[in-house]
């Protein structure tokens, strides 16, 4: 649609309604033919794409509450600035001039009031410039999340391999058995050893008498502790806070949700239901990354020994 509504500018013709409906059906018959992995890739991409949106109109509330708030501020500074003079007429003028200083004092007290209305307005308008910083930042950091995924699946769909190479284990939490049973179906096909864990002791136990674990899928919804503060106990271990976390959820987060679940930790935030092809390439780039990760601390590459130039030794007399 935006590349036809960028047609359409240059070419000074909007498109006819066939025209675009001849589109949308060729473009729905090919996701129909297209295989699975492309699809997940087309579903990450549509994220990556309302992530997008998402930062950018994000970028434009903030910028709006900005310019409401500076306009507050300065009203109130001209407010003070009266009230000020106001002030200074009654103090030079009340001995002689207090039956008519008097009449003032309503308007005082009015300008008093709409200073105090205008304070309130203030503090909510940074209550939500401080919550537009939070979800712009989210966005972000979901975009270029998105575009690591979208790069990592790009390679591996090349060769249809969602499968990682060296085995690890990844960490199922739910409170409900057939949600675990689900996920195992789901992740068989990774390769990986799945240990599942029914509460949060038990979930905090295994991570920490278990190595080699390289993901937690968690539930938000738990009996007892809930996912966020399983994330909280996992991150504050300094054993297990490099593990990443992804949690799922079966009730329709908000922005608020969303941001709360990567301040806790997570590398990614999926509601149910979701699409399973999805699930096993995310669990699939973040496994490999966090093996990657943990390869790279227990054998670090060795420093590069410096060479020189054999014509800087020639040309040296």
């Amino acid at each position: 649609m935006d590349l036809c509504a960028d047609v359409s500018e240059l070419t000074g013709n909007a498109p006819t309604p066939e025209a675009l409906g001849v589109l949308k059906n060729l473009h729905r018959d090919a996701l129909k033919s297209s295989n699975a992995p492309t699809h997940a890739i087309q579903i990450l991409q549509d994220q990556l794409a309302e992530a997008d949106r998402d930062s950018r109109a994000a970028q434009m509330e903030r910028q709006v509450i900005v310019d409401a708030l500076q306009e507050r501020q300065r009203r109130v500074a001209d407010l003070q600035l009266r009230l000020a003079e106001s002030e200074m007429l009654r103090s030079r003028q009340i001995l002689e001039l207090s039956a008519e200083i008097e009449l003032y004092q309503p308007r005082l007290t009015e300008i008093e009031a709409e200073r105090e209305r205008l304070h309130a307005t203030i503090r909510h308008l940074e209550e939500q410039l401080t919550d537009a910083r939070g979800r712009h930042l989210a966005a972000e950091q979901r975009c270029e999340l998105l575009e690591r995924q979208l790069a990592a699946i790009d390679v591996r769909a090349a060769d249809g391999d969602w499968s990682v190479d060296t085995t690890s284990k990844i960490l199922l939490v739910d409170s409900k058995r057939e949600n675990i049973l689900a996920l195992e179906a789901i992740l068989s096909a990774v390769g990986q050893e799945l240990l599942p864990a029914r509460s949060g002791e038990e979930a905090l136990r295994i991570l920490r008498s278990t190595s080699g674990i390289s993901l937690v899928i968690l539930s938000v919804e738990m009996v007892g502790m809930d996912g966020f503060e399983i994330a909280a106990h996992a991150k504050g271990s300094k054993q297990t806070r490099d593990i990443p976390i992804i949690f799922i959820t079966a009730i329709k987060h908000s922005p608020h949700d969303n941001f709360r679940g990567y301040a806790a930790g997570a590398v990614d935030y999926i509601s149910k239901p979701f699409d399973p092809w999805v699930l096993r390439a995310k669990v699939t780039v973040f496994v490999d990354l966090c093996m990657k990760a943990r390869h790279l601390r227990e054998f670090p590459e060795p420093p590069r020994k410096e060479t020189r130039n054999p014509t800087e030794e020639t040309a040296d007399p």
